[in-house]
């Protein structure tokens, strides 16, 4: 997977920093272990790309699911504007955003805060200070390095009007992308691939994904006991509970009924503990879990 096609998915991604690396470094030593197979890291990629949380996002924001306030504002930016974001994002070298220094423990948690509070409507009173190069950064001062796609992050503590400026960005970043039509493209390519799945496994006499949460649910509460609690499936952007399918036709780890597997994810929004499941799409039985 080239960089464009990373940064066309995960730009779509609105999880924590932390989960986000997880679940993609999950998925891809998974498909690395059988890089001959049919299902390219690509399409993983894109299904891990249809999560979305609701809350608790330190990192990368999503266009999909946010209040109709900022709806309208990204809307409202021309759409020269969009384009120009877009083809920035997609000329980085990088593959995700980067910042300068990490971010204190107390901007962290005002972050998260800002985040809630700029879906009501809070917003920056400025834009972040863009630049092309490192060497044009203004000392010492927020901006964004358009070439690197990396926040120079000021020595001191920001302050709040700093980070709505931060995530204003993100979402701009985000919205763009997603408007593009390779983003387009990808979603009704996942859309249409995940279809033609379902209707193997339907004819295959298999389980649904309903039905996988719940051998899924039930496994993580057996597996965790008192850890279990508080973890949740990830969603979509509609709110459903959100369920990858892998081709595991070729997988040599563990015995296997079916050809595709559903793949599914639980999180504790409140320490970002995630669980892991795997269950054939067949016959229903766990063939690996990890937490």
């Amino acid at each position: 997977m080239d960089g464009f096609e990373l940064k066309e998915v995960m730009e779509q991604v609105h999880i924590s920093e932390e989960m986000q690396e997880e679940i993609i470094m999950n998925v891809q030593n998974r498909m690395e272990k059988r890089a001959h197979k049919s299902v390219s890291w690509k399409k993983a990629a894109i299904g891990v790309a249809a999560f979305i949380l609701i809350a608790g996002a330190v990192s990368v924001p999503v266009h999909a699911f946010v209040s109709n306030i900022v709806k309208a504002r990204m809307e409202s930016i021309p759409t020269e504007e969009v384009q120009e974001i877009n083809d920035m994002v997609q000329t980085q070298e990088t593959e995700a955003e980067g910042f300068s220094r990490v971010y204190s423990d107390e901007e962290k948690e005002r972050y998260k805060k800002l985040w809630q509070e700029y879906k009501d409507g809070k917003f920056p009173e400025n834009v972040i200070v863009q630049v092309d190069n490192a060497e044009d950064a203004p000392e010492g001062s927020l901006c964004y390095i358009n070439s690197t796609g990396v926040f120079n992050l000021p020595a001191h503590e920001m302050t709040d009007e700093e980070l709505l400026e931060i995530i204003d960005l993100q979402h701009k970043k985000s919205y763009a992308v997603s408007q593009s039509t390779a983003a387009q493209e990808a979603r009704a390519e996942e859309e249409e691939e995940k279809n033609h799945q379902r209707e193997i496994i339907e004819a295959a006499g298999g389980i649904s994904e309903a039905e996988a949460i719940e051998i899924a649910t039930k496994q993580m509460a057996a597996e965790l006991g008192e850890r279990a609690e508080g973890k949740e499936i990830l969603k979509y952007q509609d709110g459903s509970a959100a369920v990858i399918i892998l081709d595991i036709s070729e997988e040599t780890d563990y015995e296997h009924k079916g050809d595709l597997a559903y793949y599914i994810i639980f999180e504790n929004k409140n320490d970002h503990s995630i669980y892991y499941c795997t269950i054939d799409a067949v016959d229903g039985r766990v063939l690996e879990t990890c937490e």
